[in-house]
């Protein structure tokens, strides 16, 4: 259902739900505008967004400490498990941990594969599957690849067809992720283990490259939040680590491009790196103890 630039859904014989607004990006380089649903700040669909919001403290249970260490980007990601916006250059990201689809491989594939060998994904999804690893289009008798190893060009078109307008098509998969979501606690779940697992690997290779043995968890997270984003290089975070204020300077990495995710990194932070502080990341185990 449409009205104006809202757009909201009403499922068999139930309530409508907002899902989000049209929204017009404009790239600053470029000059090139794009148009897209988005549901973040106070657009519209934020209001439903906002009841779904991700707190470590509903998932210590599953995940004792990484439901913390995962909390602060979280926050900074807009922190509802309805996050949506499909106006850039991923064409649909969803979710908490703003799992984008252009990366082939990457954390919103992963996520998606695993979500369409749940026993709902036939109510959603039913022209898709999980086959040999990778997401196929079953059409008739045949299968179409969706996304490779280099690529997740087929997916993003099957839920956004172009970045000119807002589709039918990019309204209803936006409209399925969100009420899947929020019918189905294990698909909420299903969002936390995906972050928490890149959550992980991104700790695990940055010690790699920038010898995180032995420190404590409060740095390990701006790590993180840094390369989640994707806001500077290993060189950047390499030179913040030498000084004499790690912590305070990892928190300014960035900051140039991006002030506003590094303030509220740094405010998500202040109540919380006193209890991350506890623990310290071990190379030899690949977890913090």
């Amino acid at each position: 259902m449409r009205d104006g630039a809202h757009f909201s859904a009403r499922p068999d014989n139930g309530e409508p739900f907002a899902i989000g607004q049209k929204v017009r990006y404009r790239n600053k380089k470029t000059g090139v505008e794009r148009f897209g649903l988005s549901n973040d700040g106070n657009y519209f669909g934020s209001a439903e967004a906002k009841k779904w919001l991700y707190l470590a403290k509903d998932y210590h249970d599953v995940y004792p400490f990484w439901s913390d260490f995962i909390e602060p980007t979280a926050i900074c990601e807009g922190q509802s498990f309805l996050s949506l916006n499909t106006y850039d250059r991923a064409r649909f990201t969803f979710g908490f941990g703003q799992f984008a689809a252009h990366v082939p491989d990457g954390d919103f594939i992963r996520w998606f594969r695993d979500m369409l060998q749940r026993p709902e994904a036939l109510d959603y999804f039913p022209n898709l599957e999980v086959l040999n690893g990778r997401i196929v289009k079953v059409e008739e008798n045949k299968t179409l690849p969706m996304e490779t190893a280099n690529s997740t060009e087929a997916l993003q078109l099957y839920l956004n067809p172009t970045l000119d307008e807002v589709e039918d098509s990019e309204v209803i998969g936006a409209a399925k992720f969100i009420h899947w979501t929020t019918s189905v606690p294990g698909a909420r779940l299903l969002q936390v283990q995906h972050m928490v697992t890149t959550a992980r690997a991104l700790v695990r290779e940055a010690d790699k490259r920038l010898g995180l043995d032995g420190m404590t968890a409060d740095i390990c997270c701006v790590v993180m939040d840094i390369r989640h984003q994707g806001r500077a290089a290993f060189a950047d975070m390499q030179k913040a680590l030498l000084d004499g204020k790690p912590f305070d300077a990892l928190l300014e990495v960035g900051s140039d491009n991006e002030p506003g995710r590094c303030a509220n990194l740094k405010t998500a932070l202040a109540t919380r790196r006193t209890n991350l502080k506890k623990k310290r990341w071990s190379r030899s185990m690949g977890e913090f103890v």
